[in-house]
């Protein structure tokens, strides 16, 4: 009688056991295989001797760390997350310099037909400090349309620019020509609608070529601003909260590493 009933335990152990692995197996098909076929990851790293936000130097032209991991579904739906080093120039503050920018972000890319593409973004922009001397975390929207990958258009718009109480719109041409599969020459031309926000426009533009192999890549671009439609009492009030350094005839290196 006890060797029946070793013999029954050892029968449902094992279909137990089997069941169990069936059931993984099934989970493993039904639930990761499609969330590794239909997703993908992607991670950057990037050190460059100058942290430029469009018009303006966010390093204090010096030396910058820029992180970034992305996530892209087939749906076109995206996501991620950039991380630098920041420090603007005269940033006093009553309370905690920032020194650290964190963007996570939101879109939506959509495929209109083989060669055009339109993509929406929605960035926040995060501070762990505070930005001439006030918290200045934002919200700021995108609206991309790109040619293959020969030309990109993009306008944005920040409803609370820096938390300074009124909104800025961003526009911004970038054409690509590629000599190889390595070597590529590009080129942008911005224009920055901030008068509400800042008392002034800036517009900018920056070239230079990007050199890649495998996992590498090596940018050289030279950056240039101006100022323009000034209104000198908005600007005077206004760069109490904000005023970071104009770019001027700025050469910027990258080195990039992409996983």
């Amino acid at each position: 009688m006890n060797q029946l009933k070793m013999t029954l335990l050892t029968i449902s152990s094992l279909r137990f056991c089997l069941k169990k692995q069936v059931l993984n197996k099934l989970f493993y098909l039904l639930f990761l295989v499609p969330i590794t076929s239909v997703a993908d990851f992607h991670a950057t790293l990037t050190g460059t001797t100058n942290n430029i936000g469009r018009w303006f130097t966010k390093s204090d032209n010096g030396f910058a760390l820029l992180a970034n991991i992305d996530y892209e579904h087939t749906s076109g739906l995206y996501a991620g997350t950039s991380v630098s080093n920041i420090d603007y120039e005269n940033n006093e503050s009553k309370g905690k310099a920032a020194h650290v920018e964190i963007i996570p972000y939101l879109g939506w890319s959509y495929k209109l037909t083989d060669a055009w593409r339109v993509d929406t973004q929605w960035s926040r922009y995060l501070f762990d400090g505070n930005v001439f001397g006030h918290a200045a975390d934002y919200n700021e929207f995108y609206l991309f349309l790109h040619y293959k990958d020969i030309f990109s258009g993009r306008i944005s718009f920040a409803e609370d620019y820096y938390n300074l109480g009124a909104y800025s719109i961003d526009y911004e041409l970038t054409g690509r020509y590629p000599f190889t599969d390595a070597l590529e020459f590009s080129a942008s031309f911005g224009y920055s609608q901030t008068k509400a926000a800042l008392g002034s426009d800036y517009p900018y533009w920056n070239a230079g070529f990007t050199y890649s192999y495998k996992i590498i890549s090596l940018d050289f671009r030279y950056m240039d601003a101006t100022e323009t439609s000034i209104n000198e009492v908005v600007a005077e009030k206004k760069h109490e909260l904000y005023d970071p350094p104009l770019i001027d005839s700025t050469f910027v290196f990258s080195v990039s590493m992409g996983f």
